[in-house]
């Protein structure tokens, strides 16, 4: 089942936590490990008082669906988990991740969680530091909760595996209905992934497991700051046939990193549809705040949303060449549009551009945000987004493609907005063409309810 949190303040996902139990557990498997530097995995039984020495002993001796409980102190290990398991920090003696720490240098990765059996781990409460890739990797691993963790210092060297081309904190692929929640991930290659898996999958420390998209998983009220390589939060598509869906990133605040928060489709015929980037803080990071890009051919950024969100003191996106001051949020489709996107009820300070729009037709609630006196330019370009952010991206079918105008694209060049529908009656594109009062009597304006008359007219694309 899909989660769409539409509006929703961060409060009202505090209660997301799930606890997988077991249907059986064998009987010679304890249910309950712990884990002390003090221990021993070759006399230790996982008993308080006979713990194991690592946290890997204590994965392959408790029974799936059980429980590991981290004393306090430094596990110098890579963990990698393929049962369900609930690995949190022993509370008990005030076990948390300022003192509970999985220390993985000179190793690829700091805890891989892989493939179905899987499903539900939850990991609570550690520091993770020092991978040379990823802090925490999950693949293929549905209903995973990665929570109060303090990821930091991995993603720098990538010595263990150079061919991983996305090194983040925390990494998740193929997974649906994963919580990526109130975790601190600092002074990293790279923040929070969500990627689908397949063929290609530049985060993959291992072969790239099974095909499945990025789905309804959440990242919320984590701070993510100083990833010095990667992206503070990136939800991006990289496999034709599957794509990242539904996803949700809330609450966040996300600093000093390359860009703020990505939702993108990054190769040839790849999908980011439905994803919510809802009550984030970006501040004071090197890109823009908000990213919305459709990077290849056939790629489709659609019905993203962006709203409620605090930017301030970015910078500009050089891959756009007339983007040259500070900018809020952008949306950019480089050979597909992005399209139907709702950018509204966002608050924009210290920059230049409020929200930049290359290629994004259909864009909606743009004078929805509110720009401080700070932001020289609240939208560019100041076509018909900024006059029409209600323009309908659907009309009736009409099985020719139909035109209609919009409304004045700018007076001091004597220009009109044209909207163009397909046959099915979406929205392709809007774009400027020279008034002409033969056209506007022979078209009719959507503005006031009136339609193409039969037959097909022609208008060149200006």
């Amino acid at each position: 089942m899909k989660r769409m949190y539409p509006l929703l303040s961060a409060a009202a996902l505090t209660g997301l936590t799930l606890v997988a139990a077991p249907s059986a557990m064998a009987a010679s498997q304890p249910s309950i490990a712990y884990v002390s530097p003090s221990g021993s995995n070759s006399t230790g039984t996982g008993s308080p008082t006979a713990p194991y020495a690592t946290i890997s002993q204590a994965e392959s001796e408790v029974a799936p669906g059980g429980t590991i409980v981290v004393e306090p102190g430094t596990y110098k290990e890579s963990v990698r988990i393929t049962d369900t398991v609930r690995i949190v920090a022993d509370a008990a003696l005030s076990g948390n991740a300022s003192n509970t720490i999985l220390d993985a240098s000179g190793q690829s990765n700091g805890i891989v969680i892989s493939g179905a059996g899987a499903n539900g781990t939850q990991i609570s409460g550690l520091t993770i530091e020092n991978a040379d890739n990823h802090g925490v990797f999950v693949q293929n691993s549905n209903d995973v909760v990665l929570s109060h963790l303090m990821v930091t210092k991995n993603g720098l060297k990538n010595v263990a595996n150079p061919k991983i081309a996305e090194d983040k904190a925390i990494e998740m692929v193929g997974t649906t209905d994963g919580d990526i929640y109130d975790n601190t991930v600092v002074d990293n290659g790279g923040g929070i992934g969500l990627a689908d898996n397949g063929t290609i999958n530049p985060g993959a420390p291992a072969p790239a497991g099974t095909a499945a998209p990025s789905l309804a998983n959440v990242i919320r009220d984590n701070t993510i700051s100083g990833n010095s390589t990667g992206c503070g939060i990136v939800i991006a598509s990289y496999n034709a046939g599957e794509g990242v869906i539904d996803n949700v990133a809330i609450g966040n605040k996300v600093s000093l990193s390359p860009a703020g928060i990505v939702v993108a489709a990054d190769t040839p015929n790849t999908v980011a549809r439905g994803n919510q980037v809802l009550h984030n803080t970006a501040f004071d990071n090197f890109l823009p705040g908000v990213i919305l890009h459709s990077n290849a051919p056939g790629d489709i950024v659609t019905a993203n949303t962006v709203v409620g969100n605090t930017v301030y003191g970015n910078k500009p996106d050089p891959e756009v060449k007339a983007d040259t001051g500070p900018t809020g949020i952008i949306a950019i489709g480089v050979d597909n549009p992005v399209t139907q996107s709702i950018v509204a009820g966002n608050t924009i300070s210290k920059e230049t551009y409020g929200v930049y729009l290359v290629n994004a037709p259909g864009t909606l609630g743009l004078n929805g945000n509110t720009y401080a006196k700070s932001v020289t330019t609240p939208i560019y370009p100041h076509t018909w987004a900024t006059r029409f952010p209600l323009l309908p991206t659907r009309i009736a079918a009409r099985h020719h493609d139909s035109f209609f105008y919009a409304g004045w694209w700018s007076h001091a060049n004597n220009t009109v907005a044209i909207a163009k529908y397909n046959g099915a009656g979406q929205l392709i594109v809007v774009y400027p063409q020279r008034y002409s009062a033969k056209i506007a009597k022979a078209i009719g304006s959507l503005a006031n309810g009136t339609f193409v008359p039969t037959g097909h007219y022609s208008i060149p694309q200006a």
